[in-house]
């Protein structure tokens, strides 16, 4: 146990800057993870150098216009040099997370895989995830840096709806195995039948996953929240407001024992995860 610890050494997470640039990137495999997910396996040469150690890490993908096909993106600003030249274009990306960072055995090049949820109104990402195949082009810009899962916490909560479950299983993975894990889902009960499974899977080991009820602070007052626990939040940013001020203000968590993303937001097309959450108190 880590009662007697500090929050800054309880949940210590190491943060590491990559090398920022663009790279091509072919689809190699579309398989099915599980769900409404279709997994997209990336792999090339201009991967080498891309790295990924943090659970919460994301990669700005970008995709072909979907009406002309036409891939515009951003390049590198040159070999091993540190930075991207950007189109004057529009683009299509968006962000999404890196899983499962390999070496591919039979080719020696570096691959990652991506799962796309699928909605009843698909957008240019999974639009193109239900159509890709082998050969299939796009660019990767990123991540800049990686920040990894506090090795010090007692417990991990996972707080996160249907377009953060891959994140939750990068997060399941890199805690260690003393550490108790529970995820509470933003989704209907009826989700649960294959949410639990993806997780079990993914993230390599069973875990307590239980229905938000109520606001997502109601959720986390329901899990609870103590001086060992570790919060990570993420999905449509409005619904996290209140969990932000309830940790905030009225647990007052030192900012070392939570982190929160709002990775879409209802009514706006390609929210900025990197805006506040909260536009009344946008202090980070």
């Amino acid at each position: 146990m880590t009662e007697n610890l500090p929050a800054a050494t309880r949940f210590a997470r190491q943060r590491v800057r990559h090398r920022f640039t663009a790279r091509e990137a072919v689809v190699t495999a579309v398989t099915s993870p599980g769900g409404p997910f279709i997994r997209v396996t990336l792999s090339g040469p201009e991967l080498h150098d891309f790295v990924s150690d943090g659970p919460a890490d994301h990669a700005r993908l970008f995709f072909p216009h979907p009406l002309t096909g036409e891939l515009v993106a951003p390049a590198p600003v040159g070999p091993d040099a540190d930075g991207i030249v950007r189109p004057e274009a529009p683009m299509f990306p968006r962000d999404f997370t890196p899983l499962n960072m390999r070496t591919d055995p039979d080719t020696g090049l570096r691959a990652f895989d991506v799962d796309f949820l699928q909605h009843p109104e698909p957008g240019p990402a999974s639009a193109w995830a239900a159509a890709a195949e082998a050969g299939d082009k796009l660019v990767v810009v990123g991540p800049r840096g990686s920040a990894t899962a506090p090795q010090g916490a007692d417990s991990l909560l996972l707080i996160v709806d249907p377009s953060a479950l891959p994140a939750a299983t990068r997060w399941i993975a890199s805690v260690p195995a003393r550490t108790e894990v529970e995820v509470v889902v933003d989704a209907s009960p009826a989700d649960l039948d294959w949410i639990e499974p993806y997780l079990h899977e993914h993230g390599g080991r069973a875990v307590t996953v239980t229905e938000a009820f109520g606001s997502l602070a109601d959720a986390a007052t329901d899990a609870g929240i103590d001086d060992g626990t570790f919060l990570f939040a993420a999905g449509e940013a409005t619904r996290l407001i209140p969990l932000r001020r309830l940790v905030k203000y009225e647990y007052g968590l030192p900012r070392e024992q939570f982190a929160l993303s709002g990775y879409w937001k209802r009514g706006m097309v390609n929210f900025d995860h990197h805006a506040p959450i909260d536009p009344d108190d946008p202090e980070d």
